[in-house]
């Protein structure tokens, strides 16, 4: 089974610039979602996935694909089994589920979470 790309993050140095060319260019929305620095961009009602808006810890810009599991715990196996590091270990996201994030054995940075809106 193919697991999709089901959310994107956007890490910025600069959130409230990035918020602003978002709103401008593209009509998006971005409001708080599980801090007031954690902002959300909905799909609506077109094709696509909802976009985090947040500020990169490192000062780094960059884009994570977030690819939903099953579960982190066969994710995260599959991930070490196969040349990949877990760079942040599990966390809950309260009614949301649970995240992690990983490298592939080239260093690319991906997201990945297992929904469970009892979490």
């Amino acid at each position: 089974m193919t697991q999709p790309v089901s959310y994107v993050e956007i890490n910025s140095p600069d959130l409230d610039a990035t918020r602003r060319f978002v709103a401008s260019v593209f009509g998006w929305e971005p409001a708080p979602f599980s801090a007031p620095d954690y902002l959300v961009a909905p799909h609506g009602d077109a094709p696509g996935v909802d976009t985090g808006l947040l500020p990169s810890r490192d000062g780094q810009p960059r884009t994570v694909p977030v690819i939903r599991v099953d579960g982190l715990e066969a994710a995260t196996a599959l991930v070490r089994e196969h040349g990949g590091r877990v760079v942040v270990e599990p966390f809950t996201l309260p009614g949301v589920g649970s995240g992690c994030y990983v490298t592939d054995p080239a260093g690319v940075l991906i997201g990945l979470h297992a929904y469970d809106p009892a979490a």
